[in-house]
């Protein structure tokens, strides 16, 4: 099931009780995901009048963002897990009942319903109720979301490598427009194009920069137009079942003032000529409004650095102080390496340092 943002409110829940009728005793909040990411889901469980059985009712969803914003750092606080403690809390002395939400600081879908919490354990590292996994792949006496953490906080620890992930931009003057992210540049659609550009780059520095400027440019369009040509000399309608239309849609894309209908998945042909003809798009914007192309490489960037970086950028909105690192780096990380973390980053142009005062500068935004 996809998930649209929509905000379940109080109002809403107390309707649907009240028409369900009975005792309410429970209301719990639990999560669950899909494809474009996590959402809670909102129960309510009520002792019938005449039986006296537990049933359960499904009082609506919370969904407010995708899991982008794991990677931007806006979470946790997940704003799903605020709205739905607003609520509980709300029906809980509305109706005298008790409010069940076993995970509401990062989402969690091994935790126990209300109904099982008596085969549940309390994790380690957090003490919320989890239900233990039967992985032997996973340690039992903690959620899965610590796990996570324990191995990313080792890895900062080791200071492990973490070159990779290449970042591209169109740039102009100070302004810089992200268009997107890929763990290898060969995944980029344009790379095959830059291919000698980039084999002839001095990649020497720990920040290395390729940038295309006008004359690189019109060649990049040249050489998707080619492309492109030669793709549209194999172009076949999409044709589609009932069956495939539920998991594929089919979107016009206009080349040279022709019009084109491509699926979005299961057809490779159509997929590469929707991002060739994309990139294209770009490629003549960055021409017509004198934008130029930055893609940016890391060579010998680790777990310590970018996590720092990620603290500064997105907990921090670019601008901190020493101690305010030191506090969340506590138990990780040493105040020496904290000092000796920060002196690297502002070494290769990533933050800059001004006494206690930690500043983020655009290189290294443009990495994170």
């Amino acid at each position: 099931m996809k998930m649209e943002n929509t905000k379940f409110t109080y109002e809403a829940a107390v309707k649907k009780i009240d028409l369900i009728g009975g005792v309410p005793i429970v209301v719990e909040a639990q999560w669950d995901g899909d494809s474009r990411g996590w959402f809670l889901m909102m129960f309510v469980i009520i002792r019938a009048e005449i039986s006296e059985k537990l049933e359960t009712y499904h009082l609506g969803n919370i969904s407010l963002g995708g899991d982008i914003r794991l990677f931007q750092g806006t979470v946790p606080p997940y704003p799903e897990a605020a709205l739905a403690e607003e609520i509980g809390n709300k029906l809980k002395e509305k109706y005298n009942l008790e409010f069940f939400f076993p995970s509401p600081i990062n989402p969690d879908d091994n935790c126990p319903r209300w109904t099982e919490k008596d085969k549940a354990i309390s994790c380690q590292d957090c003490n919320k109720l989890i239900i233990p996994t039967n992985s032997p792949y996973l340690p039992k006496e903690i959620c899965y979301n610590c796990h996570l953490k324990r191995e990313q906080n080792q890895r900062i620890i080791n200071e492990e490598r973490y070159d990779d992930g290449v970042t591209m931009y169109l740039f102009k003057n100070e302004e810089f427009h992200n268009l997107g992210y890929c763990s290898k540049f060969e995944s980029f659609p344009i790379a095959p194009f830059l291919k000698d550009k980039v084999d002839n780059q001095k990649f020497d520095d720990v920040i290395n920069i390729v940038t295309l400027q006008k004359s690189d440019i019109v060649k990049l369009i040249q050489d998707l137009e080619n492309e492109i040509d030669k793709q549209i000399l194999e172009y076949e309608e999409p044709q589609m079942d009932k069956r495939l239309s539920k998991f594929v849609s089919v979107t016009n894309v206009e080349y040279k003032g022709r019009a084109y209908k491509l699926m979005n998945r299961f057809n490779s042909k159509h997929e590469l000529l929707s991002r060739l003809i994309s990139s294209l798009d770009v490629a003549i914007k960055a021409r017509e409004e004198n934008y130029g192309y930055k893609i940016y490489f890391k060579n010998g960037i680790t777990h310590r650095d970018d996590s720092v970086l990620r603290f500064v950028n997105y907990s921090q909105e670019g601008k901190t102080d020493i101690n305010t690192i030191n506090k969340r780096y506590e138990g990780i990380l040493s105040t020496f390496q904290v000092e000796e973390t920060l002196k690297k980053l502002e070494k290769i142009g990533c933050l800059t340092v001004n006494v206690s005062e930690v500043e983020i500068t655009e290189n290294g935004k443009n990495i994170v």
